[in-house]
This record gives C-alpha cells, sequence and structure tokens, in this order.
C-alpha cells in the first residue's frame, strides 16, 4: 500500500469521524470541555499498517549494507500494534510526561543466489533470519499555550531503541563450495538516545482533537552515532466521556551505527504507517 493510498483513506477517515462526531455531539454544557487539552491520564492501544524499507551492516568489518526486503525477503508491509501512556501532573496542565512504545519485529525465510556477506560470514542458500525493530520513548512535555481549543509545547526526553539481526544458514567450509556447515549468527543493541521535538493539540470540536508531533535526533556520543526524525498526527473522536477512536500517519527516517565494541550494527530505516487508535481517557 503507497503513501497516496493512506493519505486518501485517512481523508476519508477523518470525514466519517467529522460527520458522525456531527451526528452525535453533546450539548454546549456538556463537560466534555478538554480532552488531551485537559485530561489528567490517558492510556492509547495503537494498531498500525507500516510499511517498512530496511537495510542493515553487521560484524566486526560492518561491510556493505544489506537491503532485508529485498535479499532475505523480509515483509515490507506489516500490521503491529503499541501502546501510550499520559499523565499530566502539574495543576496549571503545562507539565506531562508520555511513554510509548512500539513493535515492529519481523521475521523471515528466503532461498538466496549466490552469498549473503554479513555477521563477518558469507551467508548461501537458504536462510531463516529474524529483524528486531522495538522503541521506547519516555518524554517530558512543557505546555507553552494551553486553553480549550489550543495546546502546543516541546518535548524532551529519551528514545531507546532496539535493534539486532539474527540470521541461521549454510557458510562454506574453506575455499570448497561444497563442502558446508550451519551456522547462527547474531547482533544486538540497546541504545537510549536522547530526543527532542514539538506539539500542538488542535480541538475542532469538544470531541474531536487533532495531535500533531515530532522529535529529532542528531547525535554522536561515543561509540554511538545517529540520526532519527519522526512525526506523528491523528484525529481521534470522543464517542463518549472516557472513551475515543482516532485515525493518524506516522512516520520515521533512521540512520544509526555502534561502531565500536565486539557487535557493530548499522541500521537505515524508513517506514510510515496508517494508524488507528483507541484512547481511554481520566
Amino acid at each position: 500500500m503507497n503513501d497516496r493510498k493512506w493519505t486518501g483513506l485517512l481523508v476519508v477517515a477523518i470525514l466519517i469521524l467529522a460527520v458522525t462526531s456531527t451526528a452525535v455531539a453533546h450539548d454546549e454544557d456538556d463537560p466534555q470541555v478538554n480532552r488531551v487539552l485537559g485530561d489528567k491520564f490517558s492510556v492509547r492501544l495503537i494498531g498500525g499498517l507500516v510499511d517498512l524499507n530496511s537495510d542493515v551492516a553487521a560484524g566486526s568489518s560492518l561491510g556493505a549494507l544489506i537491503d532485508l526486503e529485498e535479499i532475505l525477503g523480509f515483509d515490507e508491509q506489516i500490521a503491529t500494534f503499541g501502546l501510550e501512556g499520559f499523565w499530566r501532573f502539574s495543576k496549571n496542565r503545562k507539565h506531562a510526561l508520555r511513554l510509548r512504545y512500539g513493535n515492529f519485529d519481523r521475521d523471515a525465510y528466503a532461498a538466496v543466489e549466490g552469498t549473503v556477506p554479513i555477521l563477518d560470514v558469507d551467508f548461501f542458500g537458504e536462510i531463516s533470519s529474524s529483524f528486531t525493530n522495538q522503541v521506547t520513548v519516555v518524554e517530558y512535555q512543557y505546555s507553552f499555550i494551553n486553553h480549550h481549543k489550543t495546546e502546543a509545547g516541546i518535548t524532551a526526553g529519551f528514545a531507546i531503541y532496539n535493534y539486532g539481526l539474527e540470521l541461521a544458514g549454510q557458510i562454506a567450509i574453506g575455499d570448497d563450495p561444497d563442502q558446508s556447515r550451519f551456522r547462527r549468527e547474531k547482533v544486538g543493541v540497546i541504545a537510549p538516545v536522547p530526543a527532542v521535538g514539538f506539539y500542538i493539540n488542535q480541538a475542532f470540536r469538544q470531541n474531536l482533537i487533532l495531535e500533531i508531533r515530532t522529535s529529532f535526533i542528531d547525535l554522536e556520543i561515543g561509540e554511538h552515532n545517529g540520526r532519527i526524525f519522526t512525526t506523528w498526527g491523528s484525529v481521534t473522536w470522543y464517542f463518549a466521556r472516557h472513551w475515543g477512536v482516532g485515525v493518524g500517519l506516522t512516520g520515521s527516517d533512521v540512520v544509526y551505527d555502534k561502531s565500536g565494541g565486539k557487535e557493530r550494527i548499522k541500521v537505515e530505516l524508513r517506514q510510515s504507517a496508517v494508524t488507528f487508535n483507541v484512547t481511554a481517557v481520566f
């Protein structure tokens, strides 16, 4: 599914939400006033249809990047779920904490032509592989503006990225292509990196909220180097005082490498998704 189709789906979904919310909207004196602009707690379950493009190099010398989808047979589109929690801890509604988790792990199997040079060996033939791709974000949020219609501010925190690659298959013994043995190799890294960004929430109605967030990282700390840019947007319709449903779009562009130590890995990852959420607010 390409980006144009996703954009079309999002537009249709937003129109459906807007029409539905107009039809069932509460009276103006309903206590549903602030929603994400003022609720103290929220928990959100997020489902996504994700499009991925992944290139990875791994091993003591890193070597050339391997296209996981083209060479190793990883799916380019997956369905996945994530979680998000939010706590507004000050009376003036300006200070909050947010926690997000997403899991984009994949497994693959492919019969390759030639060899795949990675993890300091050359795999050939039938190869089973798995790619770990998880992210946990813990961030502080400060609102410069917060009233019944608009909330805007900045975020700062840590994004913890968990990347790993494991391959299992045949490798040649010495220089004889007819002599081979089974081998399993893997590499992984957990990288907590600082992240900053900004956000804006806009209430179209008392129960129809637009949320837009972005975060970016550009770092070089020791053996960790990376540039990560993420954007996220959604429209959520609150059909009851404590419950809402929504749709959105998200995308990220990641270039990361761990250049030191025994386990070296480089990841170039581009992913975009259509998201659907169920939100509980208190």
